[in-house]
């Protein structure tokens, strides 16, 4: 969280304290709401939505309503502070530069976009069928995939 980049500048630790002060907010601490926390101190998160695709990792039935009620609740506590306008502008992953072995760009025969090339990825893998489409998002270092149809 110490990155500048980063949604959220940290005015103080998430700690067991912060745990004490939002129980004394009258939140009651669950597995969810301590998984996001642990996400917050330890990845980069750009929105909302991302903190919430990476929860899902660990809670699967984790609600997005969730994740924006605890955020607002660390802000009025004073644990977090918005440093810009959350969701405005979503990170994308971008396809690169493709080099060979030894290190040649290797052209592609027409624009593939990043998107593409993983549906295509995971077509060939039997992961998804032909016509299923992907969203990607970009949550600190990890590419997100959503199946969407």
């Amino acid at each position: 969280m110490q990155n500048q980049d980063s949604v959220y500048s940290q005015i103080g630790d998430l700690t067991e304290e912060t745990v004490q002060k939002l129980e004394q907010s009258g939140l009651r601490m669950t597995v969810q709401r301590r998984h996001i926390i642990d996400i917050l101190t330890k990845s980069q998160c750009t929105s909302p939505k991302e903190l919430w695709y990476e929860a899902r990792q660990y809670v699967p039935d984790l609600g997005i309503a969730t994740v924006y009620r605890l955020i607002n609740r660390l802000e009025q506590i004073g644990v977090l502070a918005k440093t810009r306008n959350l969701g405005i502008n979503r990170v994308l992953p971008q396809l690169g530069v493709i080099t060979d072995a030894n290190g040649q760009v290797v052209r592609l025969r027409n624009n593939v976009q990043l998107s593409e090339l993983i549906r295509l990825g995971l077509i060939s893998h039997g992961v998804i069928g032909n016509n299923n489409k992907i969203e990607l998002s970009l949550v600190g270092e990890s590419i997100n995939v959503v199946i969407t149809s």
